[in-house]
């Protein structure tokens, strides 16, 4: 564990599975925002488990702020658990509507439902509340995804590909939901295609 000032990330590591995809040093600060681009096989996914402590680096290290402590620590420990909200493909319980997954993340947290409600006002969610998962587009999942994920995520997020799955339309709402996170002091991580999302980034990480 390091103490910090405002560093909520610090990544000096090759990361890959099997071998070395690629190698990154930066220190990322609380509220940036940064789009990682590259071609598909880059690592970006890859780059983004490695960050949220799911894969562990080939060498080097990944360190995340744990603000209750303000210290430095290794995401794959668990010390960091709670320190990073990863979000990726959508995974539902089948036999749950999108409200009963939205009660259930009240229970969780202690978020009211209506607190929830209002927190995913952007993308909504109140026009699916007694629909099953099974019954939505995979744009409708896609955004009741990142709707309740955002909602409750920790101060560190990272994204992968986002924009899988949702139109123009719901790009943008996402494109503004993250920087709102960012302008809140979040600090934002997204794998990206999109170059809507790499516009209102702070800066692009390219692979």
């Amino acid at each position: 564990m390091a103490e910090h000032d405002d560093v909520s990330i610090t990544i000096d590591c090759s990361f890959g599975y099997e071998s070395v995809i690629g190698e990154v040093t930066m220190e990322v600060h609380a509220g940036e925002f940064i789009a990682v681009t590259g071609a598909n096989g880059s690592g970006k996914s890859t780059l983004i488990s490695t960050i949220a402590g799911e894969c562990e680096p080939r060498e080097g290290i990944v360190r995340v702020v744990h603000g209750e402590h303000n210290v430095l620590v290794d995401p794959a420990t668990p010390s960091a658990a709670g320190c990073v909200t990863r979000i990726a493909e959508p995974q539902f319980f089948p036999d749950l509507t999108i409200g009963e997954h939205i009660f259930l993340l009240s229970r969780k947290t202690g978020i009211s439902e209506a607190e929830l409600l209002a927190r995913t006002q952007a993308w909504q969610l109140d026009e699916l509340p007694n629909t099953f998962p099974s019954r939505l587009s995979s744009g409708q999942r896609q955004r009741a995804h990142l709707g309740m994920q955002l909602a409750v995520a920790s101060p560190i997020i990272v994204l992968d590909e986002p924009e899988r799955h949702v139109d123009s339309q719901w790009v943008k709402v996402l494109c503004q939901q993250l920087r709102q996170k960012a302008q809140s002091g979040s600090t934002i991580i997204v794998a990206t295609h999109s170059p809507d999302v790499v516009t209102v980034a702070d800066w692009e990480l390219q692979l």
